[in-house]
């Protein structure tokens, strides 16, 4: 799924907004977005929309998914269950819910977004069946679909078809324990009949989805590797003929074993433990009292390829059985090659055709499940086919630091010729963009491929391009927009960078004429929210947001680096923001005739205008304070009386602006920076140089400057347009 503002990058985003102005059930107070997630799959008329839910952070909450009809075994809405759902996602849920069923504006909008989103995907009108009208269905909160009744829709459909795969690995499904009381199979059986139904050569998503099932059943059982162990015999008396269920319990061993291992070398408690009744169960069960060579054999040969370090009386078991061997074996595991080849196949069903294409699907795949990412991944880095290592390697770019520090340990040991020209390249660009730790893993990686004579694949040369940048807004966030002529066309690259934060978002789209690059371009300057700029900013800023991301140790999104070579650029690093040696490098170039800052006036007239609010237009409208200690202050200015005594919030407001000086003045530099290299920047703006200055100097007070009483003014008018707001959601009186 992936999120309307995405598809259509100029569209408002988030679709609908929720302010809580107080806690309400388990939801904090606070401003929620949701955003409409749609499927992209060509040709595919699922009819489904996921719903991402995040706070004023932009950070998730809760993720639903729902189907516009209302009918089938994934109607919803439901809450997913396979990622991280904050501890109130239900009462979210349940907003959503009432929101739907009593907004029928926001169902036409959804609808109306999917067709546009159908219409793009396929080039051509949508003609899918008519949507219920508003109101004909009343929507209620359901709970996740069952994982077997799925994945037998799923199949049912198109065995191999991206949409089971994708559909499967987001939805999840129940325990196989809870499964049993709906007439499956209980416990390790239940999970042999679900590996059974996929078979060996389904789709990686669903292949996946089956070992996060089995996953959650291991940790909610401790003595489920006993169950297999003694099932597995069981399985052969009782069906000697059915090759496919003996099978896929075999797989379900492999898988089980790999669980265990991870779990024990992460230091999980009870892991050894488990691990080892799990080994004496088997060499009880399979090799002492079972009396089938075959499945003897099989076993074996699964623990001799595992990475398990075997007790002694499995390991003797399993070399005795070795040895014996046997002509022939009817339980053959698929190979890791096998199970890689299917990965590649599924990436190309869905028209991938760039491994940084291909990182984006593995790390929607394994976003909130770095248990799998990370072995899954050390198998991508040996695979035979080099795109699968290219892919592998931007994995590196995760923004869990654990998962891109231990990423980049498993690069480190691979074999120096297995790293391609291309990956080279990337690593080089992007060594410094790492913490130190990861840092010093790309290091060895970069070593050890020249060591192995691996030439480093040329960059291509800088094309000519067009820089457009925006203001830094109140949440400290400043967005590029770069343009590069394409054959016909035109890449655009987008950047979002954040103080602090870092390089928070990066992406590219492709504009197929000059007519929508000018309809961009006419979008991006309405209201001077972008001006053109240059592209020594451009590499400045983003050299900033480096600096701050590693900083918090953290690197950014692997589409940084594809910007990068698009760009022709190789030379990105931190540099450290300094805002106050930027305010004294802009006046040093005053002082020597900078004709990007032509008559700036004297220091009192500056503070004398009426606060430069004029230029609200290019981005200083957002600049106001938000957040607990702000409503603390403004309703302290109540003082017992009905309404708020605005001189006496304002000032309230000001003294709490004094203790974030520093950020305000960050503030002020970025934009200062912006407005000089600007191309044609707003009249009077080189006056926002002497507030800076004033800001700067902690001996004028900020209520003597009227810029940073506008601040105070704004924030006290935002205050009380949500308070209003949250009157009129409760139906009471503003």
């Amino acid at each position: 799924m992936t999120p309307y503002h995405e598809i259509f990058p100029h569209a408002r985003a988030p679709f609908m907004t929720l302010d809580v102005p107080r806690k309400t059930g388990q939801i904090p107070k606070g401003s929620y977005g949701f955003l409409d997630c749609y499927c992209t799959e060509p040709g595919c008329d699922c009819r489904q929309v996921a719903i991402t839910v995040v706070n004023e952070k932009h950070r998730r909450k809760a993720l639903i998914h729902f189907a516009l009809d209302g009918e089938g075994p994934v109607a919803g809405p439901y809450l997913e269950p396979s990622c991280y759902q904050a501890p109130y996602a239900s009462d979210l849920l349940e907003l959503f819910v009432h929101s739907l069923n009593s907004r029928p504006e926001w169902l036409t909008r959804i609808q109306g977004r999917y067709r546009e989103v159908r219409e793009l995907v396929d080039r051509k009108r949508y003609r899918g069946r008519a949507f219920p009208k508003p109101g004909r269905i009343r929507y209620r909160s359901m709970p996740s679909p069952d994982l077997h009744a799925f994945l037998e829709e799923s199949l049912k459909h198109s065995r191999g078809h991206m949409d089971a795969v994708r559909a499967l690995t987001a939805r999840g499904g129940r325990s196989a324990r809870e499964a049993g009381k709906e007439g499956r199979a209980p416990g390790m059986a239940g999970l042999v009949e679900l590996y059974a139904q996929a078979g060996p050569s389904a789709p990686v998503g669903i292949l996946l989805a089956l070992r996060d099932e089995l996953r959650r059943h291991l940790l909610a059982d401790p003595a489920a590797g006993e169950e297999l162990a003694s099932l597995l015999p069981v399985l052969c008396r009782q069906s000697p003929q059915d090759d496919e269920k003996i099978d896929a319990a075999l797989r379900l061993l492999r898988d089980l074993l790999e669980f265990y291992q991870v779990e024990a070398e992460g230091g999980g408690a009870g892991a050894r433990q488990r691990m080892q009744r799990f080994q004496k169960a088997l060499a009880l069960r399979v090799f002492a009292e079972n009396e089938d060579v075959d499945l003897s054999l099989a076993v074996a040969r699964i623990l001799s390829g595992s990475r398990v370090r075997m007790i002694p009386d499995l390991a003797e078991a399993g070399s005795r059985i070795m040895a014996d061997g046997g002509a022939r074996s009817d339980l053959q595991e698929p190979t890791q090659e096998e199970f890689l080849s299917g990965i590649a196949r599924s990436l190309r069903s869905l028209g991938v055709g760039s491994a940084f294409e291909g990182a984006r699907e593995l790390v929607e795949l394994f976003a909130d499940d770095p248990e799998l990412q990370i072995p899954l991944a050390g198998a991508l880095m040996t695979a035979e086919d080099p795109f699968l290592r290219e892919v592998s390697a931007l994995l590196l770019f995760d923004c869990d630091p654990d998962v891109s520090l231990k990423l980049s340990q498993l690069l480190a040991s691979v074999d120096g010729s297995s790293i391609s020209p291309e990956t080279l390249r990337r690593l080089i660009i992007s060594r410094n963009w790492f913490p130190e730790g990861v840092r010093k893993n790309v290091d060895r990686v970069i070593s050890t491929a020249r060591r192995a004579r691996v030439e480093c694949a040329p960059l291509p040369k800088a094309p000519a391009v067009t820089v457009y940048a925006s203001p830094i807004d109140g949440s400290g966030a400043q967005g590029f927009q770069v343009t590069v002529p394409e054959r016909r066309g035109y890449t655009v690259c987008s950047l979002l960078l954040k103080l602090p934060g870092g390089v928070v978002d990066a992406f590219t789209i492709t504009l197929r004429s000059r007519r929508e690059l000018d309809a961009l371009v006419g979008k991006l300057r309405s209201g001077r929210s972008y001006l053109e700029s240059s592209e020594e900013h451009l590499d400045l800023r983003v050299c900033h947001a480096l600096a701050d991301g590693a900083a918090s140790g953290t690197a950014p999104s692997q589409w940084l680096v594809r910007i990068a070579e698009i760009l022709g650029r190789d030379r990105w690093r931190g540099i450290a923001f300094d805002a106050a040696g930027e305010l004294e490098r802009m006046c040093a170039g005053i002082a020597s005739g900078d004709p990007r800052l032509p008559g700036v006036p004297g220091h009192d007239a500056s503070l004398e205008e009426p606060s430069l609010w004029h230029l609200a237009g290019a981005g200083f409208g957002s600049w106001f304070e938000e957040g607990e200690s702000v409503g603390a202050e403004i309703e302290a200015a109540r003082a017992g009386r009905k309404t708020i005594r605005g001189a006496d919030a304002v000032e309230r407001i000001m003294n709490l602006l004094e203790t974030r000086r520093s950020v305000w003045l960050e503030r002020l530099v970025v934009d200062l920076l912006w407005l000089r290299e600007a191309k044609d920047p707003p009249p009077g703006w080189h006056g926002l140089l002497r507030v800076a200055q004033a800001v700067a100097d902690p001996a004028v007070p900020l209520q003597e400057i009227p810029f940073m009483g506008s601040i105070a003014r704004k924030t006290l008018e935002v205050y009380r347009q949500k308070c209003k707001s949250g009157n009129r959601q409760r139906g009471g009186k503003p």
